[in-house]
């Protein structure tokens, strides 16, 4: 293996690394710095930010607006156990490999989508009796209805991704209420 093709491959392994995560996003300038500094601590702002234009200025990485992403092709790349950068070869990295990424024709090589038929998820029927219920448990509590709405609520925000209808009868339940006359109230 020759010095450029050794270099070229500590690169790679340098850039897919950094990309790890996400091999073609674009990543923000900045961001891409306090990476290399601060989460895999390889450099410091000064010398990540040296490495980066350095990497830019010989082709390594395409840089737009919206951010850079490297010009070579990361999946392939296999990242060895405990590797750190090599700083000789970021100093003065060699020049990236020309049309390393192969240009997509964006008409030409997207393929036709076909018409398919699209399931509608059933309505949920629990969620139409959620009026009826509120005021269910807030006559057997002795709660307001606000109050109980209250509860249901914090009970959504503590539990994530939970149906209104099934906080309220968390909140049924914690008042010690009768669940089977709550769940026929819900039921189809």
């Amino acid at each position: 293996m020759s010095v450029n093709d050794a270099q070229a491959s500590e690169l790679a392994i340098f850039l897919a690394q950094t990309w790890q995560s996400s091999p073609t996003d674009r990543i923000d300038l900045d961001t891409l710095c306090r990476i290399w500094a601060f989460d895999l601590g390889w450099f410091n702002m000064q010398t990540a930010t040296r490495v980066r234009d350095n990497l830019i200025e010989t082709g390594w990485l395409d840089v737009t607006t919206e951010g850079a992403k490297p010009v070579v092709l990361l999946n392939e790349v296999e990242i060895p156990f405990g590797w750190l950068p090599t700083m000789r070869y970021l100093e003065s990295p060699t020049k990236a490999p020309r049309k390393a990424i192969p240009e997509i024709d964006p008409v030409q090589d997207i393929p036709q989508i076909k018409e398919e038929k699209i399931e509608v998820a059933a309505i949920d029927p629990a969620a139409s009796h959620i009026t009826e219920l509120l005021d269910q448990i807030s006559e057997t509590s002795g709660l307001l209805r606000k109050e109980v709405m209250r509860r249901a609520q914090r009970k959504r925000l503590a539990l994530g991704p939970v149906t209104l209808w099934m906080a309220l009868l968390l909140v049924a339940r914690e008042q010690q209420l009768s669940m089977a006359s709550l769940i026929r109230t819900i039921s189809p």
